[in-house]
């Protein structure tokens, strides 16, 4: 009895450590998802060429010959990319624990039971993440760049003309510039899952693997 009591305790023992091995894998998959990946969206890029509000800004400015406070504009930016960040938090935290209720779930009644994280299951933790970022977008695209729009031209610019910049820029804004981000926060996304859904299935293998052939899990007969 007493051997039969040992062996569960090793089973269950070597099941938690593939638990905690797995949220392991979860946790990192998920910093590098937010701090590389969707950071590198929202950051400041390291070019002026590559930052899309600055050359819809810069691009309208020469077109209709008006001067723009740089200074300003890149304050106004900065403003902006601090608080579109604030949300970063958030959406690890979604994340990792919507993939930890999956493991809390998973029911181990047989020996070969494995956790697995399914399309679906990524699915919906992806619809939340999208709308938490689309959410924070638009908050700070009206608070900080929406409402202070015009703040970026020389006071000698025509009203005219910086109410026509400022209409475009709020309209790219509003449209193809956030349909290119949360396009690009889509690749991001789904080639972590994948990364993940791979870790996880080589885990649960050596998991099993281990399970089925390592000594201290067969009972002496003897």
């Amino acid at each position: 009895m007493r051997m039969v009591d040992t062996l569960e305790e090793l089973k269950k023992q070597h099941l938690d450590n593939y638990k905690q091995a797995i949220m392991e894998i979860i946790r990192n998959n998920t910093d590098v998802l937010v701090n590389e990946d969707i950071m590198s969206l929202l950051r400041k890029p390291p070019l002026d060429s590559m930052d899309a509000i600055k050359s819809k800004y810069l691009d309208l400015a020469k077109k209709n010959k008006v001067v723009l406070d740089t200074v300003k504009l890149d304050e106004l930016l900065d403003e902006y990319r601090k608080d579109v960040i604030k949300c970063c938090d958030k959406v690890k935290s979604i994340r990792v624990k919507a993939l930890e209720d999956i493991i809390k779930k998973t029911q181990f009644s047989k020996d070969t039971d494995v956790i697995k994280f399914n399309k679906k299951d990524f699915n919906e933790i992806n619809k939340n993440i999208k709308k938490t970022l689309k959410d924070q977008l638009q908050e700070s695209v009206e608070k900080k760049i929406i409402k202070k729009v015009d703040s970026v031209f020389s006071d000698d610019a025509d009203d005219s003309i910086k109410k026509k910049i400022s209409d475009e820029v709020v309209k790219f804004v509003k449209g193809a510039y956030q349909r290119q981000l949360l396009e690009n926060v889509d690749f991001k996304l789904l080639v972590k899952d994948t990364t993940l859904a791979n870790s996880t299935k080589e885990h649960g293998e050596r998991h099993l693997f281990t399970l089925a052939n390592s000594r201290i899990f067969k009972q002496d007969d003897k």
